[in-house]
């Protein structure tokens, strides 16, 4: 299980979205963001050594590789003053995707909310 600092939940009909900081071992907080909808679900966290990290825990926790190979998204800013300016970030961001059945949402769901710590049904 990854330890998070902070989590936020949002649901939706068509979606479920995580927004999470992650502590490395190192102690560092890495931001990382997942949306599971009806066939897929997609995780992005920072393009660093610990982001890699992230993603194989998320491999593990889901019994599978990533769909197709992870891709670096468009660098910004994450957490800064116009955020929570608790853990500035800035750099490039990596993403994965899951594609699955849809009769397995809730099995991935429940992967991901036990692999982040939390409770089967909490909102964060």
């Amino acid at each position: 299980m990854l330890t998070c600092r902070k989590t936020q939940v949002r649901e939706s009909a068509a979606q479920w979205n995580l927004d999470a900081l992650v502590e490395t071992p190192g102690g560092d907080i890495l931001p990382c963001f997942v949306a599971v909808v009806s066939t897929y679900c997609a995780v992005q966290c920072p393009n660093t050594k610990d982001g890699d990290a992230i993603l194989w825990d998320v491999a593990g926790a889901l019994g599978a590789p990533p769909s197709s190979p992870p891709q670096a998204v468009k660098g910004g800013s994450c957490g800064g003053e116009e955020e929570d300016a608790e853990f500035p970030f800035t750099g490039s961001m990596i993403s994965a995707t899951w594609e699955f059945p849809k009769v397995r949402r809730g099995a991935v769901l429940a992967s991901i909310r036990g692999l982040f710590g939390l409770a089967d049904g909490a909102s964060g």
